[in-house]
């Protein structure tokens, strides 16, 4: 019989070779872009354990993927899930989906981030199953579009889906996370008018417009959120992440664009951010009466913070307690689907191998150990969950 340590690199290496990229805007999805290919290869193995599965395409070439293993109880619920999508591959230095194990690490785009925590859970499924079965309903899910706008898993809960609890596969480094920061991202657009380079003063320069606003936003309003704090989450930030803006070198710009990453605390609206976005530009028109903007919401990630003496904390760290010997609740400042279940009314807990600062690099990769032990507290929650 093969052992864990075997199985988890057959089966995430299988995972990692099948690319699930999140595609760039306005481009065909079509592998390596979106979920497809990952939902059948997850539908396989999950049908031949005895799942009854389902892939709902919620977007052109978006997946989710379910699979639910009844329990002895049919009237309790749990859902273990991993997005399915990674982010892109340009600037890797290794393959992105030729696995490679070195030095008790595998490498490739999504070992980590979050395929890594997916394997585990599968193995943990299946091994319970080698046991005589749940004693809960579960399910297994495989969202995607986590990484760009939490659309696959709004869909879900949009769609009524609601387990009594959830454990999210995230790289937390076997820690359990009980609180993440939200997030807020939206495009601005300055408006400019053309003019020949020749004589600039016919024109108005949209990137000179969005020059004042760049300034602004990682000034005053940068310093005015470091004044914000929360007890496990620290400040909220803003940072501009994509400018794009003129035609060419001899042409005043008429258009300018820039995409921003507001980070959130527990208890922000999205209303009252956008309010703070639309009060920092409308003190730029005051002083300026050529200045003119659009703003556009992008993307939307409520913060998410579990009561580390609930259910289903408690729940985790006993199974971490019993096959780690410890059990470490930390806060993150990055955001995950958990955001969008909890505000559905899911209790739930983030947990996974790996380190989130691995994920994404040019290097990706995961340790080994971690993994195995990840199945094995994955495993310990499926018992313990009645």
């Amino acid at each position: 019989m093969a052992s864990t340590a075997d199985e988890v690199v057959e089966l995430l290496s299988r995972l990692v070779a099948c690319p699930s990229v999140d595609p760039p805007e306005g481009a065909p999805v079509e592998p390596p872009f979106g979920e497809g290919a990952m939902a059948g290869l997850l539908t396989e193995i999950l049908s031949a354990w005895g799942a009854q599965t389902e892939t709902v395409e919620f977007a052109p070439g978006r997946f989710n993927l379910l699979a639910r293993f009844d329990g002895a109880d049919a009237g309790r619920t749990l859902m273990l899930e991993a997005h399915a999508d990674t982010v892109p591959v340009e600037g890797m230095t290794i393959p992105p989906f030729d696995p490679v194990v070195r030095d008790g690490r595998l490498y490739g785009r999504g070992s980590c981030d979050c395929k890594a925590a997916m394997a585990a859970m599968l193995l943990a499924i299946r091994r319970v199953l080698n046991e005589g079965g749940p004693p809960a309903t579960l399910w297994f899910v495989s969202t995607g579009d986590e990484e760009v706008g939490g659309t696959g898993a709004r869909h879900l809960v949009d769609g009524g889906f609601r387990p009594d609890a959830a454990v999210v596969g995230e790289p937390t480094g076997l820690a359990i996370v009980h609180a993440t920061r939200g997030g807020y991202r939206c495009k601005i657009v300055t408006k400019g008018r053309a003019a020949h380079s020749s004589d600039p003063s016919r024109g108005v320069n949209a990137i000179t417009k969005m020059a004042r606003v760049v300034q602004t936003i990682e000034g005053p309003f940068a310093d005015e959120l470091a004044g914000l704090s929360h007890p496990v989450l620290a400040s909220p930030t803003v940072s501009v992440g994509v400018i794009r803006g003129g035609l060419q070198v001899n042409v005043v710009p008429d258009r300018c664009e820039i995409d921003v990453d507001r980070r959130t605390l527990p208890g922000e609206t999205r209303r009252e951010i956008r309010e703070q976005f639309v009060r920092h530009l409308g003190a730029i028109a005051a002083e300026d009466p050529e200045f003119r903007y659009d703003l556009e919401e992008l993307v939307w990630y409520p913060a998410f913070v579990e009561d580390r003496e609930g259910p289903v904390a408690r729940l985790v760290a006993e199974a971490c307690e019993t096959v780690l010997g410890r059990a470490e609740f930390k806060a993150v400042p990055w955001t995950a689907n958990s955001g969008i279940f909890k505000e559905a009314g899911i209790p739930c807990i983030l947990f996974g191998p790996g380190s989130s600062g691995q994920a994404h690099t040019a290097e990706e990769s995961v340790e080994l150990d971690q993994v195995v032990k990840a199945v094995d507290v994955y495993a310990e929650i499926i018992r313990r969950f009645r």
